[in-house]
């Protein structure tokens, strides 16, 4: 009877651990979750029109996951760290990281990436 309530236990445990695990990892897979609204701070030391066709792209990528850009009232501030830049008579390729600051203080990373060229304009957000 003794060894019945042991292995139990030991079942109730493992499934109170996968549980807490996954809730973990659900969390964790997604830096933009339970965020609404973002403002984006400027990106230093890139032109303009750089500049513009970051954050519109970027706009774009927010809009597909429904996040707002409201630099009034954000639930996370973003600042782009450019870490390459080619542009030439084939097209523009833009490689930038995020930092994401939540109201909560939470702190993650994306990678964004950005590329302009005869086959048209992609871009990606993902986790970094």
């Amino acid at each position: 009877m003794q060894t019945r309530w042991w292995v139990l236990g030991v079942i109730a445990l493992a499934i109170v651990g996968i549980a807490v695990g996954w809730t973990l990892y659900e969390a964790s897979a997604d830096p933009l979750r339970g965020v609404e609204t973002v403002a984006i701070e400027p990106i230093p030391n890139v032109p303009d029109f750089v500049q513009e066709g970051v954050l519109g792209q970027l706009s774009v990528q927010f809009q597909e996951r429904g996040i707002r850009i409201d630099a009034a009232n954000p639930d996370a501030v973003i600042r782009i760290d450019v870490s390459k830049l080619e542009l030439n008579e084939s097209g523009f390729y833009l490689v930038a990281s995020l930092e994401i600051k939540k109201k909560t203080g939470e702190q993650r990373k994306m990678v964004f990436t950005l590329s302009i060229d005869k086959n048209g304009i992609n871009a990606q957000l993902k986790r970094a």
